[in-house]
């Protein structure tokens, strides 16, 4: 069953191949999910159903129960119904097979199955970019479409979990390609980050490794005061660093300023109006796939608005947010149980692969601030891949 599993991480890109059964849409990942969790369920039922931990299931089950409720709120229930089956139910249903079949053995598929997906999808924007196919700005969109963001948010957990491999193998392999081969491929995937032009991706990426860092070394750090004086000195220079590189400037345009200026002013432009909704709809939210519905109800009369900033709304570019406004206020307190248990788990268990799940997480949380690396199908599942995988090590 784990190969499965991990089969299911490998062709997370499938999502992309869509089509219906009858009057329902769905998705080749979404099919192959099914017919794996069936196969995991008869399994499961043949040899007893491993019992979960309450502090697992327990805020799963209460972030389910938001987006249930967000569903009934949504005044689109078509479109609610494919968000709640495509980010919540197919996910968990992932990770109850990681949960039921997956042993601390078996993490060394999921670490191929990911690096060989991202190594794939960034061989893509590669050679993409070499043939021509880039947008008016030069970035390239990659596999997924539409927006080049979709690239970087899917490869920057990838590229942290590469990148920390190469520790792992200069101790295991002797031969000198076999022990350099994490780094190649890392460069390749972080190749593809920069294609997409996605300056939240790159710093994803270097949030990611300096976590891992943090949490393999912690236990040399936590005696040396001039290691935790260089950490806080980092910590300072990379908000800094993050400051400059997404401070908005409205009193210069976008004809001036080029892709950044106008990139910037537009994110904090969703960001205060995503305050305004959620200051409407403090308790239940906005319901789930009615974002940018409400975002251009509320702004349908504003000044630029409609011809430039709403087009751009398709989510709060912000993971908190966009959990309070479409699950609620009980979807964003549920996830937030779920990144505390996480590393609750990771810091108290102390495997070898705590360091890699803690920084592929961190990278997400960090992303988060300025997009959304959870609402699409497969940055959902990545999401609940390394949540489940943290509890079975």
């Amino acid at each position: 069953m784990s190969y499965l599993i991990s089969f299911i991480v490998l062709i997370l890109p499938a999502y992309l191949i869509r089509f219906s059964i009858g009057p329902v849409p769905t998705t080749l990942l979404e099919i192959i999910i099914y017919v794996v969790f069936l196969i995991g369920l008869w399994q499961a039922w043949k040899v007893g159903f491993k019992k979960i931990p309450w502090l697992a299931w327990l805020p799963a089950v209460l972030l389910l129960i938001a987006a249930i409720i967000s569903t009934l709120v949504s005044p689109l229930k078509h479109e609610a119904l494919g968000e709640l089956k495509a980010f919540f139910i197919d996910p968990m249903m992932v990770v109850w097979l990681i949960f039921q079949f997956v042993k601390k053995e078996d993490l060394e598929k999921f670490i191929w199955a990911f690096s060989l997906s991202g190594l794939f999808v960034a061989c893509h924007a590669i050679i993409q970019r070499l043939s021509g196919q880039v947008t008016t700005d030069g970035r390239v969109v990659g596999i997924f479409g539409y927006s080049p963001n979709y690239l970087a948010l899917y490869l920057s957990p990838i590229a942290v979990l590469v990148a920390t491999q190469s520790v792992r193998f200069q101790s295991r392999m002797k031969h000198l390609v076999y022990s350099i081969l994490p780094e190649l491929v890392f460069v390749i995937i972080l190749v593809g980050i920069y294609l997409s032009g996605s300056r939240g991706g790159l710093l994803a990426v270097a949030g990611g490794l300096g976590t891992f860092v943090i949490f393999r070394y912690w236990f040399w750090i936590r005696e040396r005061f001039s290691a935790k004086i260089m950490i806080v000195i980092l910590i300072l220079a990379a908000l800094y660093t993050s400051w400059t590189l997404f401070k908005p400037n409205f009193s210069l345009p976008g004809s001036a300023g080029g892709r950044v200026v106008t990139s910037n002013n537009v994110r904090w432009q969703i960001w205060q109006t995503s305050l305004e909704l959620g200051r409407d709809h403090p308790i239940l939210g906005i319901g789930l796939a009615n974002y940018q519905n409400a975002f251009k109800t509320l702004t349908q009369n504003r000044v630029n608005f409609p011809e430039y900033i709403s087009p751009e709304a398709l989510t709060s570019h912000n993971i908190y947010l966009m959990f309070y406004l479409t699950t609620g206020l009980l979807g964003l307190v549920a996830f937030l149980v779920l990144v505390v248990v996480f590393f609750r788990e990771i810091t108290a268990r102390r495997s070898e692969f705590s360091p890699y799940l803690a920084a592929m997480m961190a990278s997400i949380l960090i992303y988060g601030f300025i997009d959304t690396p959870y609402w699409k199908n497969d940055l959902a599942i990545i999401f609940w891949v390394i949540w489940g995988l943290a509890w079975i090590i």
